[in-house]
């Protein structure tokens, strides 16, 4: 059994900080949880760590492939799964941190090895026989033979719908059947969870403002204006919907003035976090882990240190 620590936690709420002085402690190495760290040249938008950063523990999973290349949940878990079980045999703890809740979630279930492999000449097809009306009538759809996967997907995330459509249309069974059967499946790593959480939202609400501001002088525009412009964001490729990157392509095509672009990018990015939250607070086996002390101050990272230390004393088998 592999045995790992996760920092998670929704965006702008310290998760790097935190690791990075963990990782230190604990001689850990870093492997990101995070769906878009895995793009290549998309660095500023997804904060990824910076030079410095990684100069002082190793990082894994970052710059994968290129932002037009497809990358899936299970390519994550048997990348992630194989990094841990490498830093493992060097002595060394694996920490997982970001905020992606299903990358997450696929390293505590077993492979899906029931489902069938994704066929783009079916999601095609599907989706030309919903009509206009697509997004409502595939979710719909979806949730009349998979309610609860329905539950858990929201309409918008078409991807998502159509993948559970399409596990039920080849396999004739839910989804969520098959997810069930993962998570019951012996597991081959153990994952001490932190979760990163705000008694005040507003405060966190504040910060990613703030950090938005700041991609925004770190040159986010010309990140973005480098890669639509090298043919790198189609609109079909998944890291075109990343938050930041879809609002300044929207700047770039003439659809809204860029002081109008960055409010979205707040605004999208809160309302993201706020999923995120969610997401850790319904699964079991979190420790929660405040940022601010309820009174409307952040907590010193050197206070979060020593509380998570506290977590994992608590844990001793599991890492």
């Amino acid at each position: 059994m592999i045995r790992s620590l996760a920092i998670v936690g929704p965006t702008a709420s310290g998760k790097t900080a935190l690791s990075l002085e963990l990782a230190e402690r604990l001689k850990g190495e870093i492997v990101s949880c995070d769906s878009m760290q895995i793009y290549r040249g998309m660095d500023v938008g997804t904060a990824k760590a910076t030079a410095e950063e990684q100069a002082r523990a190793p990082h894994h999973l970052i710059d994968v492939v290129d932002p037009t290349e497809s990358y899936s949940v299970e390519a994550y878990r048997e990348a992630a799964i194989g990094c841990a079980r490498e830093i493992t045999e060097r002595g060394r703890l694996p920490i997982f941190t970001g905020g992606t809740g299903l990358y997450l979630d696929s390293l505590l279930r077993s492979p899906q090895t029931d489902a069938p492999e994704s066929d783009p000449v079916y999601r095609e097809a599907l989706i030309r026989s919903a009509g206009e009306d697509y997004v409502d009538t595939l979710w719909k759809r979806l949730r009349d033979v998979d309610p609860e996967s329905a539950e858990k997907i929201h309409k918008n995330n078409v991807k998502r719908v159509i993948r559970a459509l399409e596990i039920y249309d080849k396999c004739g069974v839910p989804k969520s059947m098959l997810d069930r059967r993962s998570r019951n499946a012996p597991q081959e790593i153990s994952v001490l969870i932190i979760a990163l959480d705000f008694h005040d939202r507003e405060l966190l609400y504040s910060r990613i403002d703030r950090r938005v501001d700041i991609m925004m002088d770190d040159g986010l525009l010309d990140e973005v204006e480098r890669l639509y412009s090298s043919g790198k964001l189609p609109p079909s490729a998944t890291a075109s919907q990343a938050i930041g990157y879809k609002e300044i392509v929207e700047y770039l095509r003439g659809k809204c003035s860029l002081s109008e672009a960055t409010d979205k990018i707040k605004l999208a990015s809160r309302r993201y976090a706020k999923r995120q939250l969610t997401w850790f607070h319904h699964r079991e086996g979190v420790n929660q882990l405040f940022v601010d002390n309820g009174e409307g101050k952040i907590r010193d990272t050197s206070e979060l240190v020593g509380e998570a230390m506290e977590i994992i004393l608590r844990h001793p088998g599991t890492l």
